[in-house]
């Protein structure tokens, strides 16, 4: 199977005490041997997480870097799409679903390997849905 997995899902499962139950079944559900996917912003986007634990005094800095091996071990493949068409596919999303750039390029990487799409964020789950990209859902 083929996923694309955005930060608001990898950080529910890696992230000691953002822990969720529902992401860490979801997550489980995935193979060592599938592909994972990542658009290129999303270690910004971990980094930008990791940054607001530490200053929030959640986790210190050599905390917040003991997470990042977790990280290493889910194995995911970077994406490199970029460039002025890829930016007018990113802009189209934004505009027909109400989402961020961040969003949209999930989605679009999704809707292009079609590839299951993990994320706990739900308008993008109901942009999916009207975009036509499956959504990886557990029972219970």
């Amino acid at each position: 199977m083929v996923y694309v997995l955005d930060a608001s899902f990898v950080g529910r499962v890696i992230i000691p005490d953002e822990k969720n139950p529902y992401a860490e079944k979801m997550y489980l559900t995935i193979k060592n041997d599938d592909e994972k996917y990542v658009p290129c912003l999303f270690f910004y986007e971990m980094a930008s997480i990791f940054m607001k634990l530490i200053r929030n005094k959640r986790y210190n800095y050599d905390e917040a870097v003991a997470l990042l091996p977790s990280l290493a071990m889910i194995h995911l493949t970077v994406d490199s799409e970029t460039g002025p068409a890829y930016t007018e596919k990113l802009l189209r999303l934004c505009n027909d679903h109400n989402l961020s750039a961040y969003d949209a390029a999930y989605l679009e990487l999704a809707g292009r390997k079609k590839a299951v799409l993990c994320t706990m964020d739900e308008r993008l789950r109901a942009a999916a849905a009207q975009y036509g990209v499956t959504v990886l859902k557990v029972e219970g």
